[in-house]
């Protein structure tokens, strides 16, 4: 899935910071109930730069939860119904977040630029 500018942004803010806190309860989730945890937190996170970022958070709560996935933050089972259910593994999270923070361009735009990076370009992607 490919995101635009606006959602990689919200993305990144919320994997350099608000995500480096992620913590869920060790049950098992379906695909869809994790996005739309993840994507609760991202527009929690982002909802200072207004409704236009806000809105873009289920396509990146999507795009983050796929990825982790992928990455083995969430392990998956086949359950009795033909569903697939998933269960967050804490002790992989801070090295695939750091793997995915460092592999991200418009998280690396924001570490070399200034201080007010985040609030300078959310009001130039949602003007």
């Amino acid at each position: 899935m490919s995101l635009t500018d606006l959602q990689a942004h919200v993305l990144a803010y919320y994997t350099t910071g608000h995500g480096k806190e992620l913590s869920i309860t060790q049950r098992w989730y379906p695909h869809a109930e994790l996005i739309m945890i993840i994507d609760d937190k991202i527009a929690v996170a982002v909802r200072k730069f207004g409704r236009k970022a806000a809105k873009e958070s289920r396509a990146a709560a999507t795009h983050f939860v796929d990825t982790m996935i992928e990455k083995g933050v969430w392990s998956t089972q086949k359950n009795d119904f033909g569903g697939t259910m998933h269960q967050f593994q804490l002790g992989a999270y801070p090295a695939a977040l750091a793997e995915f923070n460092a592999a991200n361009p418009v998280v690396q735009a924001a570490a070399a630029g200034s201080e007010t990076y985040w609030a300078d370009k959310f009001a130039e992607l949602t003007a």
